[in-house]
């Protein structure tokens, strides 16, 4: 097979080294690589998210991605704007450069991304940590293959930078792999998003993912007594099912038990509603549906009692207030 390019007016020369990071690179960041490499110096951010139909927050992630690979550099003006030469530096007049010079010099960092790292930090840093290396062995034979410099340089970076155990990082490695994401940037997302609700350690991190799974497992459940189907949960949804399960310990009768009075009182099943009931039996101590239940027997006794006391006749059918003030209550949320 022989394969004849058409470069009509213009190439972009791909270096080689992109071939290792394609696992990792996104379509957009491939199509800004090329975009970038076809003018070279000339490079016109502006123009460039016109011409691919991407946004600057698509292009700097992009950029930022190839630059971190060490497959190109970005030197110059402000990404977005004007022209910005690669691998060129604008040149700045007196005025700009004492202005720049006096102004603190600082990057904010993605609280979803370690800070980039050299080849040579990721070598001093392997080289006097011996857990560090072992953990690039277990990743790989975890995930079945040879992780690149970049995929490397993101583990190193979430020891370093997070200061977390080798333990935190492969039991974040064994949770990705079950759910067929083997991927160090899914890794690196996962790391970011448990440390910064507090989830610090191994052993918080083992008690969160019990939680994590057993919210998950118990999903299939919620859906089948709610009627949910395949659709996918919002995240509030997600919220209020693991807030259920783990934090409040109930469980399929519980929630049943909810569902039962929701439908009931909105001819409808409502996750909202069902946790405005929950929420209120758990504020109350109750752990069966036994309590439940008696706790809404006595309140619609009283409620009957004051309804045959009442000269007029209540505006709602239901006899029961608990249920009238969840009404209010998932009303006004």
């Amino acid at each position: 097979m022989k394969i004849v390019p058409h470069y009509e007016t213009s190439a972009a020369v791909i270096p080689s080294r992109v071939i290792e990071c394609l696992n990792d690179a996104t379509g957009d960041d491939m199509a800004v690589l090329i975009a970038a490499l076809r003018v070279g110096e000339h490079f016109d951010p502006d123009e460039t998210c016109r011409e691919l139909g991407i946004t600057k927050k698509t292009l700097d992630s992009a950029l930022a991605f190839w630059e971190r690979n060490g497959i190109i550099s970005v030197e110059g003006a402000k990404r977005s704007g004007r022209s910005v030469p690669l691998g060129k530096k604008n040149v700045k007049t007196g005025e700009e450069k004492q202005k720049s010079e006096s102004e603190p010099k600082e990057t904010p960092l993605k609280r979803s991304e370690v800070p980039p790292m050299t080849t040579e930090e990721v070598a001093r840093f392997l080289e006097g940590n011996k857990k560090a290396r072992l953990l690039i062995k277990d990743v790989e034979k975890a995930f079945g293959k040879i992780l690149t410099r970049s995929e490397v340089s993101i583990v190193v970076g979430l020891l370093d930078h997070l200061s977390i155990d080798p333990e935190y990082v492969m039991l974040l490695v064994a949770h990705a792999k079950e759910r067929d994401k083997c991927s160090v940037r899914y890794v690196e997302t996962l790391a970011f998003s448990f440390f910064d609700n507090g989830i610090t350690t191994y052993s918080a991190l083992v008690e969160e993912m019990a939680a994590v799974e057993a919210a998950e497992s118990f999903e299939g459940t919620v859906r089948k007594i709610f009627g949910l189907g395949n659709r996918a949960l919002t995240k509030k949804e997600k919220t209020l099912i693991k807030t259920w399960c783990s934090d409040w310990g109930y469980g399929k009768e519980m929630v049943t038990e909810a569902y039962e009075i929701t439908v009931n009182s909105t001819n409808k099943p409502s996750l909202p509603y069902a946790n405005a009931i929950l929420e209120k039996w758990h504020s109350l101590g109750f752990k069966t549906v036994e309590e439940a239940r008696k706790y809404q027997q006595e309140n619609a006794s009283d409620a009957k009692k004051k309804k045959a006391g009442s000269k007029s006749a209540s505006s709602f059918d239901t006899d029961d207030f608990f249920e009238a003030a969840l009404k209010r209550s998932y009303e006004n949320k």
